[in-house]
């Protein structure tokens, strides 16, 4: 069911520009040189790209969908892991649909606040919206059973329908088919081409049907801008990794444990200060001596991860290497991965196969393949706010993408 806040498209600037912006789940950053699916490829080719897209840290789903909207990362956006505990609230969040929880602003608020007319279908954590400023349409919630075709016809006819096209500018939507086969069948293999093939057959099906609709619904001078982004690569995985069996029956008892594919919270907080001192310090002495993972003080994570909540993510984090994941089955300690052939939320300055690709197109004004160079997924909000002549959200990463040797504004906007 979708959402229609106040009844009817906020007004905005008649002269600005419309921001359609697709996330494509687990779109790796070889994937668009090496498999070619055609609708990319041409936009790749008119427009702009690249191939070095950078997500924060954990390089999760979750933790990276809301720092492009938000342009901050999980120490400030308050959403570290796909599923974490809060000690705040005693409650665990997993797939959160529940935008109370994010601690900074969503461009979808963003842009609200600005006069901006706003539709966000399916992007995680755009659901159930409250506060002052709601996107006009919205999804109630996340339907898992409804395939990335249904939603992307679904979103074209949301905008075909929309009282006031000329004031909806900005257009979100996720799909999520790529990560699914890429989880289960690995990021080599036949299987993830043929998912990619799919969901650009898809794309280019929406894509249509979106310029016919900006065609018949806006002026010959107005601007249409078309964003391919993801969230993370994937990297194969062959060994599952049993936490509460690394830490045995005396360290894990009474422990929360949480793990997010490959790293994991452990939350001791019920504990008095000292036996909490102390029941860390046996449990990173334990971990460390483990040579396919790193373990920290949540105080001691990291500062180049911007990993921290006060919270959220516990009192001990695990992060494990390239090519482990962690299993909540206890059999044994390790053992070879057979239900799951890719995995993702490594540190992606380690991990290369942890950056994506994307795509900025220009409708009518060809940019002719011009290399982006690298992008930090913080760099989005500020990006599509330049696009669409507002200001970020305060405290924001201000740096719209541009081309390595060149300002932004060479874009063509």
């Amino acid at each position: 069911m979708l959402c229609v806040a106040g009844g009817r498209v906020a007004a905005a600037d008649a002269t600005a520009n419309t921001v359609v912006w697709i996330s494509i789940d687990g779109f790796r950053h070889d994937y668009l040189r090496r498999i070619k699916p055609p609708a990319l490829w041409r936009l790749a080719n008119e427009g702009a790209w690249t191939h070095d897209e950078i997500p924060v840290f954990p390089s999760l789903t979750f933790p990276n969908h809301i720092a492009q909207a938000t342009g901050v990362t999980a120490d400030k956006n308050g959403i570290p892991m796909n599923t974490f505990f809060d000690t705040a609230t005693g409650q665990t969040y997993s797939l959160p649909d529940d935008g109370s929880l994010l601690r900074a602003e969503p461009i979808w608020v963003t842009g609200r606040r600005q006069g901006v007319g706003v539709a966000v279908i399916d992007w995680p954590m755009s659901h159930k919206q409250t506060g002052p400023w709601q996107s006009d349409f919205y999804a109630d919630h996340f339907d898992a059973k409804q395939t990335d075709a249904h939603r992307l016809q679904s979103v074209a006819k949301l905008i075909n329908s929309a009282p006031n096209p000329r004031e909806l500018r900005l257009i979100m939507s996720y799909v999520s088919h790529v990560d699914t086969v890429g989880h289960q069948y690995g990021p080599d293999s036949t299987q993830i081409s043929d998912a990619v093939l799919q969901v650009d057959g898809e794309i280019g099906d929406f894509l249509q049907s979106t310029i016919k609709w900006f065609d018949a619904t806006h002026k010959a001078d107005e601007q249409l801008y078309v964003l391919i982004t993801t969230d993370h690569g994937m990297h194969s995985v062959s060994t599952l990794v049993s936490l509460e069996r690394l830490l045995g029956v005396e360290l894990s008892e009474g422990a929360r444990v949480v793990p997010n594919a490959p790293i994991a919270s452990i939350y001791l907080s019920n504990r008095a200060p000292e036996p909490l001192r102390q029941r860390v310090a046996a449990i990173l002495s334990r971990l460390r001596t483990v040579p396919y993972l790193h373990a920290w003080r949540a105080a001691e994570v990291p500062a180049e991860f911007h990993f921290a909540d006060p919270s959220r993510i516990g009192d001990v984090v695990v992060l494990l290497e390239p090519g482990y994941g962690f299993t909540p089955l206890r059999f044994a300690v390790t053992r070879p991965s057979i239900t799951e052939a890719g995995m993702h939320g490594y540190d992606p300055a380690v991990c290369p196969e942890m950056r994506g690709a994307a795509i900025l197109w220009h409708y009518h004004h060809p940019m002719n393949g011009l290399d982006l160079g690298p992008i930090v997924n913080t760099q989005w909000h500020a990006t599509v706010a330049w696009l669409l002549g507002i200001k970020p959200a305060p405290g924001s990463d201000q740096r719209p993408i541009g081309p390595p040797d060149a300002a932004p504004a060479q874009l063509a906007r």
